[in-house]
């Protein structure tokens, strides 16, 4: 009985996307358990990993950057570049010339210089760094602590640069620490028990809490526990992989937006998908909003564009090109195959949504799932038909490296949808004539964007603002729902 019950919560909480405070707060013997104390905040923290931000491969190190650092910008949840250590720049010949905030300190009393910021970038697109990929299109790093300013030299022109520059600063040559030093409202204690407020912040903002505690957890089952009792206030996770982390005790849901777009590619190779209209009609034969919904159990945003709904640059009236269509016929004479991940049971439930309709159009559809080696290898190989994709795009939505760069599995090229998509990311003046053309000689065809969940204590927050940088996005202003 208590194994189904336990169950029955976690179906609940995968299936929702709104807060569930209707359901009765209950740990995991069915037991009413005490509402958490919402003036006590504590985050997760893996005391005996690394704490680099930029080569962390522990995904708590990581989000607590967001307490204790800043980047130059941040990016909103409709992903539009914030500045925050940046106060402006300018922009020209692929050169930018950021004006750095005078005034700001490090939590140890030092002044921030463009020095600081220079290193934490050139640190950033190191080898190894989680931020390296979408910074591989710097050319140069320059600064000048004299005249506040820090220059940077791109590879290609990208108008959209700063929606890149979420990395969190810090002081030079502190990557080595425990935690390193940056300028965030909060600053570790001296022990790691802790971290506190800072008395005074550049930003103005007032602190959530006087001080946050730091849990040490070393494993996954730990940090459930942790969290199952209250000790540990929020946690993230994906709810449609291979081993999520669900909690047992009721908790409220936050989905969060990321720029991870899941996508059907074309092998060129193949002479049937060279005629344009075929892969137009695959595309309007995907059902897009059943898939976010149904097969991604509510976690995933569809789309028919390459950019995320939720941005400015999506547009609805040009996304209808894809529009799903229940009776479209495909012109395919010959049966195909779609290559996707084993691992993954929503990416197969699209894959075999696409078949069966495929299927009732007279077109022979296989899904031929791999695990994930064998499935790289083919699509290193050109091994495959079509193939389902997923990719972490930057939230400046460049589309280089699947058009023309290490992504492009099936040998796609067209000079004058690259010259378009060259004129788009130069800014937004061409980015109806890219998406128009986008949607009539498609290279690959978009099908959602995947959401995570923020998990926090059942009735702890009416509001939280995470974003797929930073979860503790606009932190002070989170509201917190006050005990009766």
């Amino acid at each position: 009985m208590k194994k189904i019950l336990s169950l029955f919560l976690a179906l609940i909480l995968l299936f929702s996307s709104c807060n569930i405070s209707d359901i009765e707060n209950l740990d995991s013997s069915g037991s009413a358990i005490t509402p958490p104390d919402t003036s006590v905040f504590g985050v997760a923290f893996a005391r005996n990993e690394s704490a680099d931000p930029y080569t962390t491969q522990n995904k708590l190190n990581a989000e607590l950057m967001g307490l204790i650092a800043e980047p130059l910008f941040s990016v909103s949840s409709d992903f539009e570049a914030i500045p925050v250590l940046c106060t402006d720049y300018t922009y020209e010949n692929r050169t930018y010339v950021l004006n750095i905030k005078s005034g700001v300190f490090f939590s140890d009393g030092s002044p921030l210089t463009p020095s600081d910021v220079a290193y934490s970038l050139r640190a950033a697109m190191e080898s190894g760094s989680f931020y390296s990929t979408n910074l591989s299109i710097i050319d140069s790093i320059s600064s000048s602590d004299r005249d506040g300013t820090v220059t940077i030299r791109l590879k290609y022109d990208n108008a959209r640069f700063p929606r890149l520059l979420d990395i969190p600063i810090i002081k030079r040559d502190t990557r080595g620490d425990m935690l390193p030093t940056g300028t965030g409202i909060y600053a570790p204690t001296n022990d790691l028990s802790s971290l506190t407020s800072r008395v005074r912040h550049h930003s103005g903002k007032l602190a959530r809490y006087r001080a946050i505690s730091l849990v040490d957890v070393a494993s996954t089952d730990e940090l459930l526990f942790e969290f199952d009792n209250h000790t540990v206030s929020v946690l993230t996770s994906d709810p449609t992989a291979p081993s999520p982390l669900t909690p047992l005790s009721a908790s409220q849901i936050t989905n969060i937006s990321t720029t991870r777009m899941h996508y059907i590619g074309f092998n060129m190779r193949r002479e049937i998908f060279s005629d344009a209209a075929t892969r137009v009609a695959i595309a309007r034969i995907i059902d897009r909003e059943n898939a976010a919904n149904g097969d991604f159990a509510l976690m995933g945003c569809a789309a028919s564009l390459p950019v995320h709904p939720s941005s400015n640059a999506y547009s609805a009236e040009i996304a209808e090109n894809f529009a799903y269509d229940v009776n479209l016929q495909v012109p395919l004479s010959k049966p195909i195959e779609i290559l996707v991940n084993s691992e993954s049971s929503a990416k197969l439930a699209v894959c075999k949504r696409i078949s069966d309709t495929l299927s009732r159009r007279g077109v022979t559809c296989t899904v031929r799932a791999l695990p994930f080696s064998e499935y790289a290898t083919a699509l290193a190989n050109g091994n495959f038909d079509l193939y389902y994709g997923e990719v972490a795009l930057g939230a400046d939505f460049d589309l280089t490296r699947l058009l023309s760069g290490p992504l492009n599995y099936g040998a796609w090229y067209n000079p004058a949808l690259l010259s378009l998509h060259s004129a788009y990311l130069s800014g937004d003046e061409a980015r109806e004539d890219f998406f128009y053309a986008f949607c009539q000689n498609p290279p690959f065809v978009p099908i959602l964007f995947k959401n995570t969940a923020m998990y926090s204590q059942n009735g702890f927050f009416e509001s939280a603002t995470p974003t797929a940088q930073n979860t503790y996005y606009d932190f002070s202003n989170w509201k917190v729902r006050e005990m009766q």
